[in-house]
């Protein structure tokens, strides 16, 4: 469906007072000194009388001065489009920005040919959150969308996908993490989006992932079948996530610093994805960005990972702007830009207007040059409120200065202390007043409330409720908020993290102990009963499992996780009946969870309700139409009722986005022959041989044999079979002597 916007120029908004007062950025400063010089110097030349001549040549000077450094972008229409992610990654860990250990020549090469922009925020310190505010253009306040795992994307949100898709672009995605799986809505507007990292797997896990090599080769294989048009594609790399795994050679190369050593194996397979672009000359018409979506904390404030804190080491992220034909080359942008100018200006450099919802700009003009100064750049986590029951933040980075709304706010000069070890918020409060006006507006503004509302000190009930409703009321006016400041919290914080450590090298009897400490200490976070549940099930106390999760559930009755866990628990333990129940309450909740779905749908069909197990199939596969495991599951569900020619059209499908899957051509092959097209049957089930030839694959395809009446190749396979039955059942190999016997005899007679 099309959906036309007006175009919508910002303003740009004034710089605070107090804040332009305290300290004009030096590129400001230079540039103010250098006009006032020339307009000295102008006005002597003229007094003393020199020659029209003179004076345009000094004209022109002037004009070289002013102009010296702008470097035009092209707009081309027809380019492709190559989005690549990366995750967790943080800016001073590339050698491109400074990092002399850094071992990412690739990276280095894009941004000495390219574009690399040297100050960069991200909005929010979190996967999903970030990568919704690239794809869309906005802040969080306006997608809504501010933690991993518990929030969709609304398709009243218009991603970039979606836009180039209506322009007649291919689109297709590739992602490596469960975080921005797309039950959580970034799938909108692509044609293809590559989540199956755990293909054939009942359940996604909250931790999994894939690795770079398997990214750039799902990526590579598309490429190769792509259509003749103009492409937008998404490569999502996750390597440097917690915990730090690098691939081989680059996890023996990096052992002392394993993050390290996954950037550098990322970057390995960005050069793979550069080089697959080169092979199929598509590197000339393809408009490159690598991104950061977030950064990592190393423990410089306590905190190790990120999420809970809005510090530079995890909002600072690298971008590169890499374009053979559309960019200048080697080009250094010093100014603060923000995520959501990508989508802005992606489409500039296509020659196309931005979205209304737009609150990105394009970056263009500071690539040409004739823009330099830093634009404001909101950040938030609620990641700490939602998990751990303490407050959120909020803030604002302008000029110089960086403003955290927290219930101890924080305001720091990032010039002169960039690594924030002074908070000023009491001696500069002017400076932290103007600035925490001018982020109240932006909130209103984001929420929906702008106009004459979002210039208004006092706010409507129904304003207010609105702005609640996203979780800024703790902050707006004179309200303290409800939660403790995480600054506070730095005690369990290093607890946490003490036991995920333990957790990621296996060592659960010790992470044990923490965690049920940090339950009595954080009772009214479902994230203290998760973890300690998901600990007891690892050490396979299952009874302690089912208890912990009933307690979390007494206290916040409808957690989605908390019932989820619940669910799979009594699965597991092969309480189908509890896990169906479980599941209905997930359902009351969230009518679209698929692990729910899936979960009801294989009880019902181990009960014997086949058909009504299937409307639970087809419910989940409308939320995760590419998951394997739910379309074989429904196509045995078919078969199972009968309806042989729907599960054929069903494993025909899987078998073109799985070609090398012999289980496949096993189960149409067995389709055909329950339906009697022998023919056909002994062509699939041959397939299945040729890919893996274990001994069912030979059993079978030696039944399809004998009731196609060739009696011969029925006994050659009887024998192959029997060669090496290795993994049978004793009942079915006394089947095959059986049969291989009467099927001799027969030939002798």
């Amino acid at each position: 469906m099309s959906r036309k916007k007006k175009s919508r120029k910002k303003r740009a908004r004034p710089l605070p007072a107090a804040a332009r007062s305290e300290q004009l950025s030096s590129l400001d400063r230079g540039k103010e000194l250098t006009e006032k010089g020339l307009e000295r110097r102008l006005s002597l030349k003229l007094w003393l009388g020199l020659t029209a001549a003179a004076v345009v040549i000094s004209a022109g000077l002037v004009y070289l001065m002013i102009f010296r450094g702008r470097t035009p972008v092209k707009r081309e229409p027809g380019q492709n489009i190559l989005l690549i992610t990366l995750d967790t990654t943080r800016a001073d860990r590339l050698g491109c920005y400074g990092y002399a250990k850094a071992r990412t020549p690739n990276l280095d090469q894009l941004a000495k040919s390219g574009v690399r922009f040297e100050n960069v925020y991200c909005q929010v310190p979190l996967t999903l959150p970030s990568h919704c505010s690239i794809l869309t253009g906005t802040y969080p306040a306006r997608h809504n969308v501010r933690n991993n795992g518990t929030y969709v994307l609304g398709p009243d949100s218009l991603t970039l996908a979606e836009v180039l898709k209506e322009k007649g672009f291919q689109t297709a995605a590739f992602v490596a993490s469960f975080s921005v799986d797309s039950r959580f809505g970034l799938a909108q507007g692509f044609d293809v989006y590559d989540d199956s990292f755990q293909a054939g797997l009942p359940f996604k896990t909250m931790n999994s992932e894939r690795k770079a090599d398997q990214v750039a080769a799902v990526f590579s294989a598309w490429l190769d079948k792509r259509e003749a048009k103009p492409f937008f594609a998404w490569v999502h790399f996750f390597d440097p996530h917690l915990p730090y795994q690098p691939l081989p050679p680059f996890k023996e190369q990096f052992r002392d610093d394993p993050y390290d050593g996954e950037v550098a194996c990322m970057d390995f397979y960005i050069g793979k994805v550069m080089q697959k672009l080169r092979e199929k000359n598509l590197l000339g018409r393809t408009l490159v960005i690598l991104a950061g979506d977030h950064g990592e904390a190393f423990g410089e404030k306590v905190e190790t990972g990120h999420g809970v804190f809005l510090y530079e080491g995890t909002m600072r992220v690298p971008l590169i702007f890499y374009s053979e034909n559309q960019l200048p080359q080697g080009k250094v942008v010093r100014a603060r830009v923000r995520l959501i100018d990508i989508m802005a200006t992606v489409l500039d450099m296509l020659g196309l207007q931005a979205p209304d919802k737009s609150q990105g700009i394009s970056l263009v003009p500071y690539i040409e040059g004739r823009k330099r100064s830093d634009l404001e750049s909101y950040i938030e986590t609620f990641y700490p409120r939602e998990n751990y029951g303490w407050s959120q933040l909020v803030g604002l980075v302008w000029a110089d200065w960086k403003f955290i709304q927290a219930p101890r706010p924080e305001l720091y000069n990032l010039a002169s202390d960039p690594n924030e070890t002074r908070n000023l918020y009491s001696s500069k409060g002017k400076v932290a007043a103007d600035l925490n006006n001018r982020l109240e507006s932006l909130l209103k503004e984001s929420a929906g409330l702008s106009g004459a509302a979002a210039s208004r000190s006092r706010l409507t009930a129904e304003e207010e409720e609105r702005l609640r409703s996203l979780g800024y009321m703790s902050f707006a006016g004179s309200a303290k908020s409800d939660y403790p400041d995480p600054k506070e919290k730095l005690d369990l914080l290093r607890l946490m993290q003490q036991a995920e450590a333990y957790e990621f090298e296996g060592r659960y009897e010790e992470a044990f102990p923490i965690y049920q400490k940090l339950l009595d200490l954080i009772p009214d976070a479902a994230s203290s009963y998760v973890n300690l549940a998901l600990c007891q099930a690892r050490l396979k106390r299952f009874e302690e499992t089912i208890q912990t999760l009933q307690k979390g559930l007494a206290r916040i009755p409808r957690s989605e996780i908390l019932l989820s866990r619940l669910g799979h628990t009594y699965l597991v333990t092969g309480r189908l009946q509890n896990a169906l129940e479980t599941m209905a309450r997930v359902l009351e909740v969230s009518p679209e969870n698929v692990d729910a779905l899936t979960v009801s749908a294989g009880v019902l069909e181990t009960l014997g309700k086949t058909e009504e197990s299937r409307s639970y199939y087809e419910r989940a596969m409308a939320v995760e139409p590419e998951n394997k495991y739910l379309r074989v599951s429904y196509a045995f569900n078919l078969a199972s009722s009968g309806e042989m020619d729907q599960a054929i059209e069903v494993y025909k499908k899987l078998i073109q986005d799985y070609p090398d899957d012999a289980s496949l051509f096993q189960h149409l092959g067995i389709a055909y022959g329950i339906k009697g097209d022998y023919a056909k049957a002994i062509d699939s089930l041959k397939q299945a041989t040729y890919i893996l030839p274990t001994p069912t694959a030979y059993f079978n395809l030696a039944v399809a044999y004998e009731r196609a009446g060739e009696v011969s190749e029925a006994i050659r396979y009887l024998r192959l079979y029997l060669e090496n039955p290795k993994g049978e059942s004793e009942q079915r190999i006394r089947v095959a002597q059986s049969e291989l016997a009467r099927l001799e005899k027969s030939l002798q007679k």
